[in-house]
């Protein structure tokens, strides 16, 4: 007993010193500490609840469901960043599956072996077309794109050169006689309560275009206008020039005609189009 006591007091030796406290201790076996090994026993496994039923919906029930998804589908997608992120992964395997499906259909409409050669293309000259034969000539296909335009163009207004002639011409006079037309129904109809004759507004309305479409070929200044307002007056009134208030008729046919020279003149200095 002494002797275990004074051993206990020993120093200790550098593994014992090393070790951790619980470590220090001598295993104990338990056969002969007298101690039987029990196997753990095994924990019951619970059973499931069993899955209730499903009851009908109430007709109040559906109401409600009805309301939330017409309040769901007007509420339209949402804009968090969980939405979004679905539904760019919901394009995406849209995309993934067209193309599969695409895929599918060019492996099924694939042509085994060598395609057929394209028909050189013929150029062919229509009627109905306003090509000129030179562009299909070598010598023009080799020209830059911007001389070839030029030459288009050109050879485009010599074909339509003449195909507006008289145009301008035929619009002019029909405006002059439509002026003419004006100025001299006014005139006749202001003479025709002064005379107390129709006869009058009618010669009016007969001399008028002429004076008009005279006036335009003499050159459609104000001055030739204003002079076939006294011209055309003198035609129309006839004996009746004589009579005092014929006067004051004429110097209003003649300033109105002179003012539609006028405009006429005013257009051509402007460089406004004169057709």
């Amino acid at each position: 007993m002494v002797a275990e006591q004074e051993d206990d007091w020993a120093p200790l030796t550098p593994e014992q010193l090393a070790q951790r406290p619980w470590e220090a201790q001598a295993p104990v076996d338990a056969a002969e500490a007298g101690f039987a090994e029990v196997a753990p026993k095994p924990k019951p496994i619970a059973p499931l609840p069993e899955r209730a039923p499903e009851k009908p919906l109430s007709a109040c029930q559906e109401k409600m469901v009805r309301d939330l998804q017409e309040r769901v589908a007007k509420a339209g997608p949402g804009n968090s960043l969980i939405a979004q992120v679905q539904r760019r992964e919901q394009r995406g395997q849209r995309k993934q599956k067209a193309a599969t499906r695409v895929a599918g259909q060019l492996a099924a409409t694939c042509v085994i072996g060598e395609a057929p050669k394209a028909p050189e293309p013929e150029f062919e000259i229509e009627k109905q077309t306003d090509m000129d034969p030179r562009e299909l000539e070598p010598w023009f296909q080799e020209l830059p794109e911007v001389e070839r335009q030029r030459l288009r163009e050109r050879w485009t207004a010599e074909r339509h050169k003449f195909d507006h002639t008289g145009k301008a011409w035929r619009s002019r006079m029909k405006r002059a006689a439509a002026y003419g037309t004006m100025s001299f129904a006014v005139t006749g109809l202001l003479m025709s309560f002064l005379f107390m004759d129709l006869m009058v507004l009618v010669s009016c309305l007969i001399v008028g275009p002429f004076a008009g479409m005279v006036a335009q070929l003499l050159g459609g200044e104000r001055f030739t206008y204003g002079l076939l307002g006294l011209v055309g007056f003198v035609a129309a009134i006839g004996n009746g020039i004589m009579l005092p208030f014929a006067w004051y008729g004429m110097i209003f046919s003649i300033a109105t005609m002179a003012a539609l020279g006028m405009d006429g003149e005013m257009r051509r200095a402007a460089g406004c189009r004169d057709d």
